[in-house]
């Protein structure tokens, strides 16, 4: 077969703890036919995931994309690179007991406390995600204290040794890399809770000599707010999409489905009145009734794809389901439908900006209550989701959530013409 007719192979995201190269992509230069490998570093999985699908996207395009940089990280090593080690004595010997010590026993802990995805999660389980960012989040901090007290301090240093100032000057270093509120308190958190691991029995029943609420506390930068698409650009999306892509699209609005529900939802599911998909994520109530624009797209989906009643809904090109190991296809797709449309939709966020649109929709409805927007969102709502999403719509967004709203309902959408309008 010549080499132009020859199938492109997509490079698959890999992860490795040697030389500390971490997750990456192994692939061949298109002009030269040369080895290569596109590094991701010693991220989180969710991180590595959202840089290797823009990867892959430009590599499928027949582009040689550039190591992207991460700021906050960047800075965040600097900061620790430069940070002026004090002089202090903290012993010569590895001790029990010591920082890492402590450290250890903690991320062991987490460690088995990480739960299968097949199933109803148990309580004070945790997900191998979460997981791989706490262990992040530790070796952050144990990098941070040796290069305040020298090279390996941390295999000496006791509880005794940690004063507030280290905490302080570890939170101030946050700050500077320009992390988020949450990224900043999720590590002060972390830390927290290795605090409070010293005091079991193994680690000396040790305990601060400081009361950790009397420091200083730094903030990080406030979150963003959630930008929704704007109504030429979903009805972009929309001329854009085959009927299978635009089943997906309304059910993410419709009932607020993400990249793995779209991968876990099956026919039976469904009826033309209601869905049931209560999620063994979280074991809370996930079901509604189905928006008539929802259930149209669904049929127009199935009259053209043989599904039974116990199969997936949707799956890949190869029968794989759309979300699997550390592919996901659905955002895979969405970049590039962005690439495709170009300027007009490069203002637009992920595929997961749908469910926003969805739940503001569905949210400013009159008399819904918090326990209906915990059942469509299908996780734990409380006054913090309430005030995002439960309030009237603001102006800018109103043309759309409104055209929403008249879709689901109606079932027919007016996408102004296209070669590729919804069918009726």
């Amino acid at each position: 077969m010549s080499a132009n007719r020859r199938k492109k192979r997509i490079p698959q995201l890999k992860y490795t703890e040697t030389q500390n190269i971490g997750w990456h992509v192994s692939y061949r230069d298109l002009k030269t036919g040369t080895p290569r490998r596109r590094r991701f570093g010693m991220v989180s999985r969710e991180e590595a995931e959202s840089e290797y699908h823009e990867w892959v996207a430009a590599h499928l395009r027949g582009e040689t994309p550039a190591k992207k940089p991460k700021p906050s990280r960047r800075k965040l090593d600097q900061q620790i690179a430069t940070s002026k080690p004090k002089p202090r004595s903290v012993g010569a010997a590895f001790v029990e007991g010591s920082l890492v010590h402590i450290t250890s026993g903690f991320l062991d802990y987490e460690e088995s406390r990480v739960g299968a995805d097949d199933g109803v999660r148990r309580r004070g389980t945790i997900t191998r995600k979460t997981f791989d960012s706490r262990d992040q989040f530790a070796q952050e901090f144990l990098k941070f204290l040796n290069s305040r007290y020298g090279q390996g301090a941390t295999g000496r240093m006791m509880l005794a040794d940690l004063t507030m100032q280290d905490i302080e000057a570890y939170n101030r270093l946050l700050v500077t890399a320009d992390y988020s509120s949450s990224q900043v308190n999720k590590r002060i958190r972390l830390v927290k809770a290795i605090i409070d691991r010293a005091g079991r029995v193994e680690h000396g029943s040790q305990l601060l000599s400081w009361n950790w609420g009397s420091r200083d506390i730094s903030h990080g930068k406030p979150a963003e707010q959630r930008k929704l698409p704007t109504l030429p650009q979903l009805k972009l999306v929309l001329q854009s999409c085959d009927v299978q892509r635009s089943a997906m699209v309304w059910m993410a609005i419709g009932c607020g489905f993400g990249q793995r529900d779209l991968a876990q939802v099956r026919v039976k599911q469904f009826d033309k009145k209601s869905y049931d998909l209560r999620r063994g994520k979280t074991g809370i109530e996930r079901y509604g009734e189905t928006p008539t624009m929802v259930w149209r797209a669904i049929q127009n989906y199935l009259r053209e794809t043989s599904r039974s009643e116990s199969d997936l809904l949707f799956v890949t090109e190869t029968g794989m389901p759309l979300v699997h190991g550390n592919c996901d296809s659905v955002c895979l797709w969405w970049t590039r439908l962005r690439a495709k449309l170009g300027d007009d939709c490069k203002s637009m966020g992920g595929f997961y900006s749908l469910r926003h649109l969805g739940a503001t929709e569905f949210g400013s409805r009159a008399g819904c209550s918090i326990g209906e927007m915990k059942r469509w969102l299908g996780h734990s709502a409380s006054s913090q989701v309430a005030d995002v999403y439960m309030k009237p719509v603001s102006p800018e967004d109103r043309a759309i959530v409104e055209w929403v709203r008249k879709c689901l309902k109606s079932g027919r959408a007016d996408l102004g013409g296209g070669k590729n309008k919804e069918k009726k």
